[in-house]
């Protein structure tokens, strides 16, 4: 009898930042990537931080913090959750300037919220 295990993507060496919740720009190209279980900062080039910016899939709720909005499962007062089956909820808070627009914006919102 033959074993086969399912190969695990090793999310550190293969980043994908539409895996991520949200990520945060630093100073000097540093950005930093939070997802389910993981925070992870890598240095990108100025041409790599602005291609992820100008990504309609990534909403910019503060200055240097944006949202992966398909990642979004619920808007409560100005906290954005992010659930996932296994690892739980993490949250972040949102400007209440952002909620309106951010709410139109994510899909699971406005099938829940019957909002079209």
């Amino acid at each position: 009898m033959m074993n086969v295990g399912l190969e695990e993507r090793n999310v550190y060496e293969d980043l994908d930042p539409h895996d991520t919740y949200f990520f945060k720009i630093g100073i000097h190209g540093l950005v930093c990537f939070h997802g389910r279980n993981y925070s992870i900062k890598q240095r990108l080039s100025a041409e790599q931080t602005s291609k992820l910016i100008s990504d309609s899939s990534f909403y910019r709720i503060s200055t240097n913090c944006y949202v992966n909005l398909s990642k979004v499962s619920d808007i409560r007062d100005n906290v954005v959750l992010f659930r996932d089956e296994r690892h739980g909820i993490k949250t972040i808070n949102v400007p209440r300037r952002n909620l309106e627009q951010m709410r139109r914006l994510v899909p699971s919102y406005r099938m829940t919220a019957g909002v079209n």
